[in-house]
Order: structure tokens, then C-alpha cells, then sequence
């Protein structure tokens, strides 16, 4: 089942992602993110919502990488 999932991004992501140049989020795995979920990226100042947003599907999930310097805990998942 495909899930939504906010995220808090910070202005010089949020823009990288904008532009084209980025393309994945390194993240606490707390969502159980999956193949096929949605990700909302919302602009964060470090106070507020900046009030831009925007979505992508996730097509790649990365977890349990030690090997690759990945630390327990977390993942990286790409559109």
C-alpha cells in the first residue's frame, strides 16, 4: 500500500531538488519508507515553513549498508 510521507527540508536541499542536482534523502529510517511511496519535501527555514513544497515517488530504498559507511538506524531512498 502506497503511503505519504512529510519531510522537513532546509532551503539549500529543498532548492538542489528543485533544480535537478539532488535526487535522494538521507534520513532516520523511521518511516519504513518503500518503493512506490511518496515523499513530500516541505521547505523549513529552521523556524517555520517557508510555504514551498514538493513530491516525489520513491523508486530506490537503501538500508542495512555498513559496508557503504551507512550507520544502523538509517536510510537513503532516491526518486
Amino acid at each position: 500500500m502506497r503511503k505519504i510521507i512529510a519531510k522537513k527540508t532546509l532551503p539549500q536541499y529543498f532548492d538542489a531538488v528543485i533544480k535537478g542536482n539532488k535526487n535522494f534523502e538521507l534520513r532516520k529510517d523511521e518511516d519504513d519508507v518503500q518503493i512506490g511511496d511518496a515523499v513530500v519535501l516541505k521547505e523549513w527555514d529552521g523556524t517555520n515553513y517557508t510555504g514551498r513544497e514538493t513530491g516525489r515517488t520513491i523508486t530506490y530504498v537503501l538500508r542495512n549498508a555498513k559496508e557503504f559507511g551507512l550507520t544502523d538506524g538509517y536510510c537513503i531512498f532516491g526518486w
